[in-house]
């Protein structure tokens, strides 16, 4: 080989390490709309999430294509790098999951932020001229939990809920402000052996209108006698 095909060669190796590393960068558009993440409306915070988790899937898709995790071992025992697999690539992958998994945190709580927002807009008073009550009823649609396991002595069992029905909405929790759920239990601890109104959406098609009692009093654990899966 000459000096000059070793140049070349040399050369072509480099540009296709800065390709690589190119490719496993994190994407500057997200990184810039993540930082002005206040000024996005809801559909553009909704399309953010989504290219969020593309990234995400992106990234690790090339750990799997290495055969590595997020918790693989990149050294030997001796403590020396691995030579069967790039460790500087596979450590900015790392660093770029931990970083988008921060950032999509970000979205989904601001985004379940607007969308509270949302429902409390719709749920305001509408002023007109006409003898009509001014309470406007909310219809809400959007399910945000799938109900299964459902002990069939339990409360949700008693209420004429299925396995499989998804949550619409439970006395005033709903879509745009259950936070990950949280709202919803303390919903059901604050109105143990009260009524609350529920909503269920059964085989993505029909809507059912039901009455629910959270109580400890059956054979069973919990409030409910269900699990709640977020959607």
């Amino acid at each position: 080989m000459t000096v000059q095909q070793a140049e070349q060669n040399t050369t072509s190796n480099i540009g296709e390490v800065n390709e690589l590393l190119t490719n496993l960068e994190l994407n500057s558009s997200i990184v810039s709309q993540v930082a002005k993440l206040k000024e996005l409306d809801l559909k553009e915070v909704t399309e953010l999430k989504q290219r969020v988790e593309e990234e995400l899937t992106k990234f690790a898709n090339y750990l799997e294509s290495q055969d590595v995790d997020m918790n693989t071992n990149l050294v030997t025992e001796d403590g020396y790098p691995r030579e069967d697999i790039d460790v500087l690539q596979i450590r900015l992958v790392r660093r770029n999951i931990n970083m988008l998994r921060n950032d999509l945190n970000k979205v989904m709580e601001y985004s379940y932020t607007l969308l509270s927002s949302h429902f409390d807009n719709l749920n305001q008073p509408k002023l007109n001229t006409t003898s009509q009550s001014s309470a406007t009823r909310v219809e809400y649609k959007i399910p945000f939990a799938v109900i299964n396991e459902i002990d069939i002595n339990g409360p949700v069992f008693s209420a004429g809920v299925q396995n499989y029905d998804k949550l619409v909405s439970l006395g005033h929790i709903h879509a745009g402000n259950h936070m990950k759920l949280k709202s919803l239990q303390n919903e059901v601890i604050q109105n143990e052996n009260q009524k609350l109104n529920l909503r269920v959406l059964r085989k993505d098609e029909e809507i059912i209108d039901l009455e629910l009692i959270p109580t400890r009093n059956w054979n069973g654990r919990g409030l409910l006698g269900c699990r709640l899966q977020e959607l």
